[in-house]
């Protein structure tokens, strides 16, 4: 990981995207502290996909928690019956 400052990424930009197209993600920093990450497209799609599966998990296991327990699993049939008493 390579840490540039701000500074300098706005004077050599295309040097700081050429670091992070090579997979070595860059850290940014203003005033002495980290505050940006450059990272390859490849790279930020990935944390993105992640983040999201993240975001559904815990959604999954908050809706799992706010389920009534002991109810018996439905089979397909037994949604198929539903779902035809609902159409009629």
């Amino acid at each position: 990981m390579q840490t540039l400052t701000s500074a300098k990424v706005q004077a050599n930009f295309g040097a700081a995207a050429d670091i992070a197209k090579s997979g070595e993600v860059v850290t940014i920093t203003q005033y002495g502290r980290p505050a940006l990450m450059l990272l390859s497209y490849k790279e930020g799609e990935e944390l993105l996909r992640l983040r999201a599966a993240a975001t559904m998990n815990r959604y999954l296991e908050g809706r799992a928690q706010t389920m009534p327990q002991g109810e018996p699993d439905l089979s397909m049939d037994d949604i198929n019956r539903l779902v035809h008493e609902l159409r009629t």
